[in-house]
């Protein structure tokens, strides 16, 4: 009868730190928001100091840590983006409300005899 020899491997979830896929720490996502799209209330920026502390957990080995932070990072990022188009939406229809009527009104006024 043939001997078996019996390998043991070791089956590491997500709740002991082994993922398969390192996690995302979203860093054109963050430079995206902070050099594009602007920087509502600091969020970008706080989400950049999330990505650094998710590649730090990164880097030390801890899978969940940097997972959090990621995730973090990602939320803030999306928070920012969401604030920055609906202060866009705001300040042009602000502008199209007040601005464009005084120019027009300006403009009316100085073509006027008188």
């Amino acid at each position: 009868m043939p001997e078996h020899t019996a390998i043991t491997v070791q089956g590491g979830g997500p709740e002991k730190g082994n993922t398969s896929n390192p996690p995302r720490d979203y860093l054109l996502f963050s430079l995206f928001n902070i050099l594009v799209l602007g920087n509502p209330c600091c969020l970008s920026f706080m989400a950049l100091v999330y990505l650094v502390k998710s590649r730090d957990r990164k880097l030390a080995g801890d899978m969940n840590g940097a997972l959090s932070y990621g995730n973090t990072s990602k939320q803030l990022n999306i928070s920012a983006a969401i604030l920055n188009v609906l202060l866009l939406i705001f300040f042009t229809i602000l502008f199209f409300i007040y601005v464009v009527p005084l120019i027009r009104m300006l403009f009316n006024y100085q073509r006027e005899p008188g």
